[in-house]
């Protein structure tokens, strides 16, 4: 399924990022943080709306993420790095929303036998990121999708599919995607979904595509919670299986057959891609 040739005929060539440059530019993000919390007090002293703040916490730490990786890329004189031309077929884009409910699913599922219970700070700091402000449902459904995976995808999983191989690629991507979240509540989740997202990425060479199944993901999780937690009065960490009154074995049975029947859909509608194009 995973063929290196190309990554052996290019190995000598400087590729940016490689496994460590990643996560020394995870590393980045913590001064990122801590930089843009003190530009939040600030903004809070001059009476700034609280959501209008995170948005632009958020925005600031993660577009600056992305100016740092540019800059060390231009110093290895390699080429740009956000893969976005490649045309992809339109029943991608329709596969891949069962996909990714039903794998959503699944990790729901396994987040509910694995994890013990969320903290109440964890749980009430979620909810405000779920709130109907137009700033949240624009740093959700907007901000997210398109920052996290020019990070995650389009600069550290294309740094690591010509630098390693597309398994360890998607698979450490996965990882670093699941640990920039800070909590292992939303890191399996993360991690799932972002091995499915490497590997879309990998085979469309395109980071269309996985912004907007993240665009999905992330507006079918703000619509749930406004659905069955403000509305139904559902606890924020229920899982599918309390709201549909359906045994755990069963959906996750469902979900399997799902995801399946998606992947394999995807597998026929895709077409095998070079490992590394436009060298």
């Amino acid at each position: 399924m995973f063929d290196n040739s190309n990554l052996q005929q290019n190995s000598e060539k400087r590729f940016y990022p490689n496994l460590m440059q990643s996560w020394i530019l995870v590393l980045c993000f913590l001064p990122l943080l801590i930089f843009v919390a003190v530009l939040g007090v600030i903004m809070k002293a001059i009476n700034f709306d609280s959501n209008f703040i995170s948005f632009i916490e958020y925005s600031v730490a993660l577009g600056m993420l992305v100016l740092i990786a540019f800059i060390f890329k231009n110093r290895v004189a390699d080429k740009p790095f956000i893969h976005y031309k490649n045309k992809v077929s339109a029943w991608v884009y329709v596969l891949v929303i069962p996909a990714v409910i039903s794998l959503g699913g699944l990790a729901d599922m396994a987040g509910t036998m694995l994890l013990p219970e969320m903290p109440d700070a964890l749980k009430q700091s979620l909810e405000e990121t779920m709130s109907s402000n137009f700033f949240t449902i624009l740093t959700a459904v907007i901000a997210a999708p398109a920052l996290e995976e020019i990070i995650c995808r389009g600069i550290i999983c294309e740094g690591l599919i010509k630098n390693i191989s597309p398994r360890a690629a998607i698979l450490w991507s996965a990882f670093i995607f699941a640990v920039i979240h800070l909590n292992p509540w939303q890191g399996l989740s993360a991690f799932a979904i972002g091995c499915f997202l490497g590997w879309i990425y990998w085979k469309t060479r395109s980071i269309i595509p996985c912004i907007f199944i993240h665009f999905v993901n992330n507006a079918l999780a703000m619509f749930a919670y406004h659905y069955y937690v403000e509305n139904l009065n559902y606890d924020l960490t229920a899982s599918s299986s309390e709201i549909y009154g359906l045994n755990e074995i069963a959906v996750v049975i469902i979900n399997c057959l799902i995801f399946l029947a998606s992947l394999a859909l995807l597998v026929k509608v895709l077409k095998p891609k070079q490992i590394i194009e436009d060298f």
